[in-house]
């Protein structure tokens, strides 16, 4: 299922701004990022590859590394938080005008609750590299 990047930004923007306490900023160089995302990779076939329906995810975690600040984001939220941010969002852009771009809530809701574990989305451009996966 693909995942463009501004959906898949304004994703990270709400959970940040829900999760702030969650989030961890380490600083890498270019070589230690892609280990990192190499590593993140591998964990996550290995996830995809066991995965059976008894065992049901319940974190939402993401990698993003942006070479530009040198820095290496971690983010791993319980999916009860996800769920809350969602519907908070949901209600609040009911509210308002919303975003500039549409948003589809009840595709990303089915995507995070009733996927199995594994793969989600991961964007790589120019610079930018983005995991986000299911646990």
């Amino acid at each position: 299922m693909p995942v463009e990047p501004k959906t898949l930004l304004i994703i990270i923007a709400v959970l940040l701004t829900l999760s702030s306490c969650l989030v961890v900023a380490v600083e890498k160089t270019d070589r230690e990022a892609e280990l990192e995302l190499q590593k993140a990779r591998q964990r996550i076939l290995k996830l995809s590859l066991s995965s059976s329906t008894s065992l049901r995810p319940h974190r939402l975690k993401m990698l993003v590394y942006d070479p530009d600040d040198g820095q290496l984001l971690r983010i791993s939220l319980p999916l009860w938080l996800v769920r809350k941010g969602l519907s908070y969002e949901s209600a609040s852009a009911a509210c308002s005008h919303g975003p500039d771009f549409d948003f589809d809530h009840d595709g990303f809701n089915r995507a995070v609750f009733e996927m199995p574990r594994g793969l989600l989305a991961e964007v790589l451009t120019d610079r930018e590299k983005v995991l986000l996966w299911l646990e």
